[in-house]
């Protein structure tokens, strides 16, 4: 990744950056997420608890959430199977803020899709083609025409997708 030292501003700075490694990974996620305002969707095989569950971002999208009484938060995950049994706070958050977070299993006509991204609002991306690959990571904070594609594409698989019931908390 390039040497800048400044943090990119969500929204303002452009320019594709291209990262590598999960140290890069969680270091542009928690930015990112922390400068969201209103919408951030994720797209994840299996919603990594390296990145997703670190302090950093759990603080960011409670934040998020606290900020803004329209803030939605969506996450489309292919493989839930581990979740609710990692004690993973954006599950938390799902089962205690419904109206702010709502976390779907991906339809099963879409479990062959290998990408992985994160969007924050209406113009910030986090890219990876192959969600396992963390040496090819491509990212922008200020790019709407590529996060509209990434969107549509999102909410394509959204409405064909469903709330994982192991994901639901029982009220007795």
């Amino acid at each position: 990744m390039d040497d800048d030292s400044s943090e990119p501003i969500l929204g303002e700075a452009h320019g594709v950056l291209h990262a590598d490694g999960l140290g890069a990974l969680r270091k542009h996620s928690c930015q990112m997420a922390a400068q969201c305002r209103r919408r951030l969707m994720i797209y994840s095989f299996r919603l990594n608890p390296e990145v997703y569950n670190r302090p950093c971002f759990v603080e960011a999208t409670r934040q998020l959430i606290i900020r803004h009484a329209n803030t939605r938060i969506q996450i489309l995950v292919a493989e839930t199977s581990e979740l609710g049994k990692e004690g993973n706070r954006l599950v938390q958050f799902a089962q205690d803020l419904a109206s702010s977070v709502e976390i779907r299993r991906r339809a099963e006509e879409f479990r062959g899709n290998q990408r992985s991204f994160m969007l924050a609002d209406s113009c910030g991306y986090i890219l990876r083609n192959m969600w396992s690959d963390l040496g090819n990571i491509r990212l922008d904070y200020n790019a709407p025409p590529v996060v509209r594609g990434l969107v549509n594409d999102f909410l394509l698989e959204w409405e064909k997708s469903e709330v994982d019931p192991s994901l639901r908390r029982l009220s007795i």
